[in-house]
């Protein structure tokens, strides 16, 4: 799977930090957000919100309730500022045995997607609109992880054709670049109609096509091309879509609506609402049926 790496949020260690004085009040909450962020290892894309400031259970410290807004979820941590703006308590605060810090913070909550924020009918699909799950795939063309999902949700498809609506997403991760070549190249063909977007999408993600891939682009787009002109289409308005540049736009509109959901790795998929990140069980997807 094609991902930018990160460390997993830690809490556990309690540490006492000591930050300059500022003597104004309204400054504790932006503290509290500038140390956190200092000192925690936080997800790529993660978004910090003030949620809550009140006394907190250290004698002249305030707790700060800030939640953290990754892709998939949303977590409340909180941490402790004294009134004075000198003293930053990070960690979890145990009172008789107590973890009074995950008391205050509470839960994580799982994130859900507005399908219809996605611009689901600017893309390629396959299945019917009224179908019970929705399936949208941020994937790019130069990921075997990609290609592995996508011959996943083949089989899922083809077994229950009625009850699936398959949506694609370019999302080649840079904006320039061989794999960004790879989405323009099938966006172009998208002009020509759907069915040859999904010919050079399947392609892509055959054996050949991502051992070609693998080489100069020159061989890989002639290959497209006899694709194309074998299917009986006329290969201009192919030609025409990535000298002018619309195809280019279009994956660049995918990758835009991509880095506003915070996807940072391929693949990706909303199901319904629900983010999936990376490769998916069976089981998983074929439990949004029974629901």
């Amino acid at each position: 799977m094609r991902r930018i790496h990160f460390a997993v949020l830690v809490l556990a260690m309690p540490c006492l930090l000591v930050k300059p004085i500022l003597a104004q009040e309204d400054k504790i909450v932006q503290i509290a957000i500038e140390t956190f962020k200092a000192q925690m290892r936080i997800p790529p894309g993660t978004n910090i919100k003030f949620a809550e400031k009140k006394e907190g259970p250290i004698s002249a410290f305030y707790s700060v309730k800030l939640i953290l807004s990754t892709i998939d979820k949303e977590i409340p941590v909180v941490v402790y500022v004294d009134k004075s703006g000198e003293k930053v308590f990070l960690g979890n605060l145990f009172v008789k045995g107590e973890n009074v810090t995950a008391k205050e913070a509470g839960p994580p909550r799982t994130r859900k997607i507005d399908m219809r924020s996605l611009d689901i009918d600017k893309s390629p699909s396959i299945g019917p609109k009224e179908a019970k799950v929705t399936i949208v795939e941020f994937s790019n063309f130069n990921c075997p992880y990609c290609a592995a999902s996508w011959m996943q949700l083949k089989k899922l498809i083809e077994k229950d054709s009625k009850d699936i609506r398959y949506v694609f997403k370019h999302f080649p991760l840079q904006s320039e670049g061989k794999t960004f070549e790879l989405s323009e190249m099938a966006a172009a063909a998208r002009e020509l109609s759907d069915e040859a977007f999904w010919f050079v999408h399947d392609f892509f993600f055959s054996t050949e096509g991502q051992a070609l891939e693998r080489g100069e682009m020159g061989p890989l787009k002639q290959k497209i091309e006899q694709i194309l002109k074998e299917k009986g289409y006329n290969l201009r308005t192919f030609k025409n879509s990535l000298e002018s540049g619309s195809a280019k736009l279009k994956v660049r509109d995918d990758l835009a609506l991509g880095n506003k959901l915070r996807v940072t790795s391929t693949p990706t998929k909303v199901v319904n609402g629900d983010i999936i990140i990376g490769s998916t069980a069976d089981n998983v997807l074929e439990q949004y049926f029974t629901k």
